[in-house]
């Protein structure tokens, strides 16, 4: 086994403090983007720690960790190359003026071209995709003398590195926050309006690279910006998924939407009319003790390799109290609709650490913090949102990953959550899916800005490539992007690489098989750890532990050991303080899990 490939190196914490934050209603003041920071310096990031199971690299840095106004959208992908296409919001204040789109890109060989200005001053809200020809296509909004606007541009060449290159958009001011698809030739692009109380999104599409632009649609939306757009590997499909305000009394929440839908078959030069997916419960019609299930603002597409379109997207329960009060946003879930059956599916499973019997991921909170704070998951934010969809080529499975966190004793020093980044994997094109898997698994309770592991704004490649999964994030310093709020760190940019196997069951399984590998270590541990695994085949096992330098610590057991659940009690009070890696090598596979030793 190569151990470094299967290390998850999870962050030691010094601390064990808790804390609780609020949930209940959210409400956000509107982000226009060229809000000026708050006052105070930086908190610099202090060494460079690589923790993630895999290829993974720090590929950059920003003082700005907020980098979507809406969904998280497409900040990387992956051409034909086995290359990745990399961009993100960057900034290092207190140099304000320099606030810009960065660009990187990982060769098939694992290197790096290294970080790049790929945008001129004060602009931001970058998205990306890849053109016809293998060059880099994104998009950002930035002021250009004549009021904030969004633009596209294009790289030189197929990782070239040379940008700004002449940028161009429709030239509308306060049509900004754009989301793009690159299908054939042509550019897709949608923008959203700026201001509270304007919910008119607009569609775009050039097929000249940007010098000239048609207004395919205006269209209904939310005040927050919702859109996704996604064109297919296999054909000339393009869909545009976005979530709409049910009742516009509520628009300004984000919390009252239904999933919409349309679909272009000639790169996006016509639409089909919008489907509604969901066809949610309208606040009108609910009474008080009701209860319904309602959209968030994020949403995603994937085109499988049959051409059958995905989308997923987060939802919650909102109810209505006995003085007739709409609440909302504690209580989410990940779903899930494909074309082919019209059906939807809940993705994500009950977390573990609640009782909640109806699966829904529970946000912690409490009284006392205004709900103006966005809840504690954020800005925008609820508890579980964000999906993002990524297909593997070679056997049509479907890997759904999610932003959230399922402990609510991971709560930062500021009251916001700790977010993690969730997997789970569907072998029947969405109809069931695997238990959920936590992939950074980065616990940092009680921590202070500039030592929180917060993995935010992350975005995934759409296909598998080389039996991995590619995904960008920034790993946030100090909990929760709620714009320009609380202190201001140095935030690692990673550009992560894994096995794909690593999100679920081994491969070639199946919905209706049991899981014949399943293991869990209790963390962080003092004097003695718990382990559990789950065999459902007999057969011969290795349960070892190494340290983080590939050595051999221990050798827990060895042998034969029929199906069933087994379940261990280790002393680890010999062991130094610092992080440990449990492997469990079957017949069946092979599993690994962190462990992590404080006395």
């Amino acid at each position: 086994m190569n151990i470094g490939r299967w290390m998850l190196v999870v962050a030691l914490m010094a601390t064990m403090g808790f804390g609780f934050v609020t949930s209940g209603q959210i409400y956000c003041e509107k982000v226009i983007g060229d809000e000026p920071f708050s006052a105070g310096r930086p908190i610099p990031y202090n060494g460079v720690r690589q923790y993630l199971l895999g290829a993974d690299s720090i590929i950059g840095f920003t003082s700005y960790e907020y980098q979507a106004n809406g969904g998280f959208g497409q900040r990387i992908r992956v051409d034909d190359l086995d290359q990745a296409h990399i961009d993100w919001m960057w900034s290092d204040y207190p140099n304000q003026d320099e606030r810009l789109c960065a660009w990187n890109a990982r060769f098939d060989n694992g290197s790096y071209y290294g970080m790049v200005p790929a945008s001129y001053s004060w602009s931001g809200y970058v998205q990306l995709d890849i053109a016809s020809d293998g060059r880099t296509v994104i998009a950002y909004h930035y002021n250009a003398g004549a009021g904030t606007m969004s633009w596209i541009d294009f790289d030189q060449g197929n990782l070239w590195g040379v940008l700004p290159n002449d940028p161009k958009g429709p030239e509308v001011a306060d049509h900004i926050w754009p989301y793009i698809a690159a299908s054939g030739d042509n550019i897709i692009m949608v923008t959203g309006n700026s201001g509270i109380g304007v919910e008119t999104h607009h569609r775009y599409l050039t097929t000249d690279e940007g010098v000239t632009w048609s207004t395919v649609v205006d269209f209904d939306s939310c005040n927050c910006l919702s859109p996704f757009l996604r064109a297919s590997p296999n054909s000339d499909k393009v869909v545009h998924v976005w979530t709409q305000t049910i009742e516009p009394t509520f628009s300004a929440s984000q919390l009252c939407q239904d999933v919409y839908y349309a679909l272009s078959t000639d790169n996006g030069a016509n639409w089909s009319s919008p489907v509604n997916l969901t066809n949610y419960t309208p606040p009108a019609s609910m009474s008080a003790g009701d209860s319904s299930l309602w959209a968030f603002n994020n949403v995603n597409a994937v085109f499988d390799a049959n051409d059958d379109l995905h989308i997923a997207w987060g939802g919650h329960l909102a109810w209505v109290s006995a003085l007739d009060t709409l609440y909302g946003g504690d209580r989410g879930k990940i779903f899930h609709w494909d074309e082919v059956s019209s059906t939807i599916t809940t993705v994500s499973s009950p977390s573990t650490y609640y009782t909640e019997p109806n699966g829904f991921w529970l946000e912690p909170w409490s009284a006392g913090v205004p709900y103006w704070h966005g809840g504690a998951a954020g800005s925008w934010r609820t508890i579980i949102d964000n999906p993002q969809l990524v297909v593997d080529p070679t056997n049509n499975d479907l890997y759904c990953l999610w932003a959230g966190n399922a402990d609510s004793t991971d709560v930062a020093l500021n009251t916001y959550i700790n977010g993690e980044i969730y997997g789970a994997i569907s072998f029947d094109n969405g109809a069931t899916w695997t238990d959920y898997k936590n992939l950074t698994n980065t616990p940092s309770p009680g921590a202070a800005a500039g030592d929180c592991f917060d993995e935010d704004y992350f975005t995934a490649s759409p296909l598998v490539v080389n039996d991995s999964i590619f995904v960008t994030f920034v790993e946030d310093k100090d909990a929760c992007a709620f714009v320009h709020a609380g202190e201001m760190t140095d935030n690692p940019v990673h550009g992560w690489v894994f096995p794909k196997e690593y999100v679920g069951i081994e491969e070639g399984g199946n919905a209706d098989a049991p899981l014949r590998l399943r293991m869990n270590v209790t963390n962080p541990v003092s004097r003695r750890a718990m382990i559990s695994y789950t065999l459902t085949n007999a057969g011969e096992i290795s349960l070892k532990v190494y340290d983080r330098t590939g050595s051999l610590v221990r050798t827990i057991e060895t042998g034969y050991k029929d199906a069933g659940v087994y379940n261990l009690n280790l002393n680890v009070g010999e062991l130094s303080n610092g992080i440990y890696f449990v492997f469990l090598k079957t017949t069946a596979g092979n599993v690994s899990s962190s462990l992590v030793v404080i006395h």
